[in-house]
């Protein structure tokens, strides 16, 4: 796997609500040419891959995959409740020339943390790729302990985790206990944070327009350029915050629209995009690109 930066890959949906083929083609072309992303990670939270059907799902993966045709390394999200789904999609990753899976924990039906570590255990002896572990609680409100961690990097084909909890001193932690894992930071604002403490890159949603930044970051800490580093933080977090305020996904969307990529907007029960944030993805574009 390639340590450094992945976009959180958007699905963009045509005017019927289907994954636009040919313009997630376009993303991924942009996001690896434009945002020098050193890989991709396909169909998570940002890919709405939760309202999404599990045909749909499979046509986006299959779409990104045959898109980046090589040129970065590639991380199937195929994380669902429903277990046959999981395997079917993990399957297909692998068909499809993906280099690792990856899957939220289990949600919604307050799963006790045995529980996961089952379904994940499962998993990674069903796929045929490495698997990254998902921990993002403040979605899911499942919150993976160092015990379980433990458990997981005990098995072989657990490679990593994509970690998107904003608790610095458990990152610590799980850095210092598990040196050879991998670990992903999924925080976009405290990326320098994360970096610092030794993370092996970073998954977010604003590296689809602001991954070139986020490369910069994560590079200038590696050399220890931390005053440069957090100057290139801020300017992210400015974008950031006005992503946020806006409407994270309709304004990334309409942030990609400005580059020449289709875009009809998010999934239901997602609203319309909105004049407002059409205008800001006006301003955050001509911040991009000053």
């Amino acid at each position: 796997m390639n340590k450094g930066i992945y976009p959180a890959l958007l699905t963009l949906f045509d005017e019927n609500g289907d994954p636009h083929i040919s313009a997630i083609g376009k993303l991924t072309d942009h996001v690896i040419t434009n945002c020098s992303a050193d890989g991709l990670y396909v169909c998570g939270s940002t890919g709405e891959n939760f309202l999404m059907s599990h045909s749909q799902k499979k046509s986006v993966l299959t779409a990104a995959a045959k898109a980046a045709d090589g040129r970065a390394s590639l991380i199937a999200h195929i994380g669902s409740n429903v277990v046959e789904e999981v395997y079917d999609l993990a399957d297909l990753a692998a068909d499809c020339g993906y280099d690792a899976v990856s899957a939220v924990t289990p949600f919604y039906y307050k799963f006790t943390n045995a529980e996961v570590v089952d379904y994940y255990l499962r998993l990674a002896e069903r796929s045929k790729l490495p698997l990254v572990v998902y921990n993002i609680p403040v979605l899911t409100s499942v919150s993976l302990t160092m015990s379980d961690f433990s458990k997981l990097f005990a098995h072989g084909n657990i490679i990593g985790v994509k970690n998107s909890a904003q608790d610095y001193f458990f990152l610590e932690r799980i850095r210092t206990a598990f040196p050879d894992k991998v670990i992903y930071s999924g925080v976009d604002e405290a990326l320098l944070s994360a970096a610092i403490l030794g993370t092996d890159g970073a998954i977010g949603s604003t590296y689809n327009i602001i991954g070139h930044w986020a490369k910069e970051v994560f590079n200038l800490s590696q050399n220890n350029e931390i005053p440069k580093a957090l100057e290139i933080q801020k300017k992210m977090n400015e974008v950031i915050d006005m992503l946020l305020k806006a409407g994270i996904y309709q304004t990334l969307k309409e942030v990609i629209a400005l580059y020449g990529i289709e875009s009809c907007g998010c999934r239901r029960p997602f609203s319309e995009t909105t004049d407002a944030q059409k205008s800001a993805a006006k301003e955050i574009f001509e911040i991009i690109n000053k």
